[in-house]
């Protein structure tokens, strides 16, 4: 029969960018003066994205409508965040976004040519172990929120049904 727990892969495009950068940059952003917002938007106009593979960012988008992003806003900010937030977030928000930003660098590898290395050496559980552990430090109250879980299934997922993007909604 079916079971929705484990015959449903995880969906990365409502956890990673629609659960933790969306709830990770709306936090970032309420957090900051009128001033700080405005270095903000200084610092996203500034950021060199070439190689990145985006368009021209739009700061005043990312910043002013924090909460109206869509996954597209969310897949810049997650590129971009460990080049614009230090120093406008505490140490322990900034270990934990570039700890979400390491995570997304393997959640999002279109190819994994040695499933096990992948999964269980120093990469992908580990990479999850980190991104939670660091999320802890900053606020455990973060944890409310499902997706904290869910993320734990992400390398039995990707045994079973291959890498994420490859059923990613997105």
């Amino acid at each position: 029969g079916l079971h929705p727990a484990t015959d449903t892969p995880v969906e990365i495009l409502h956890v990673i960018l629609l659960g933790f950068v969306k709830y990770f940059w709306r936090d970032a952003v309420s957090r900051l003066s009128a001033d700080q917002k405005e270095e903000l938007k200084a610092r996203l106009s500034s950021v060199d994205i070439s190689g990145l593979q985006i368009d021209r960012i739009q700061a005043r988008t990312l910043v002013q409508y924090a909460g109206s992003l869509v996954g597209r806003d969310f897949r810049v900010v997650l590129q971009v965040a460990p080049a614009v937030l230090p120093g406008l977030v505490s140490d322990a928000a900034y270990k934990a976004w570039l700890s979400l930003c390491a995570l997304a660098a393997l959640v999002y590898r279109p190819v994994v040519d040695d499933i096990d290395d992948y999964i269980v050496s120093p990469k992908l559980e580990r990479a999850i172990d980190h991104f939670l552990e660091s999320t802890a430090l900053w606020n455990y109250q973060w944890f409310n929120k499902p997706k904290f879980h869910i993320i734990l299934h992400l390398p039995r997922h990707i045994r079973r049904f291959g890498p994420a993007p490859l059923y990613a909604t997105e």
